[in-house]
């Protein structure tokens, strides 16, 4: 089993609340300290007022009102080095390329087994390069 992340900050934005509790249950068994909220506006709010610091963050792509891509935009405008992951169940090599291109460490299309999830929060947070853009 992987330690990567051990004690790790992780905040999770998805507008789905089962989605979200299924994420917290994994994240928490492989040891991070897990946040998590369903609304893409408090995902700032989180990160800018936390106490202490957020190692990655997840976000889903397609919520109301602020998109992943917004929310992706604004956390690399705030925290350049801040590693975000999205997820989507709608994705597409153009969509990939666009996160990918904003910013993402990764993206990853729902569903997705444990195992696979795990494997890629830990190539994020050991800072291999981010996947190459699909041509």
């Amino acid at each position: 089993m992987s330690h990567a992340l051990l004690n790790k900050a992780v905040l999770v934005i998805d507008d789905d609340t089962n989605l979200l509790r299924a994420l917290k249950k994994v994240l928490s068994a492989a040891g991070a300290d897990v946040t998590c909220t369903e609304w893409a506006g408090d995902a700032l709010d989180i990160l800018t007022n936390r106490k202490t610091r957020i190692d990655l963050v997840i976000t889903d792509l397609r919520m109301p009102l602020v998109s992943g891509i917004t929310v992706l935009y604004s956390i690399h405008q705030m925290f350049p080095a801040l590693p975000v992951v999205v997820l989507t169940a709608f994705g597409s090599a153009e969509l990939r390329n666009t996160c990918l291109r904003e910013g993402a460490a990764d993206f990853l299309e729902k569903p997705m087994d444990t195992p696979q999830l795990l494997a890629a929060l830990e190539r994020v947070i050991k800072a291999q390069p981010a996947p190459e853009l699909v041509q």
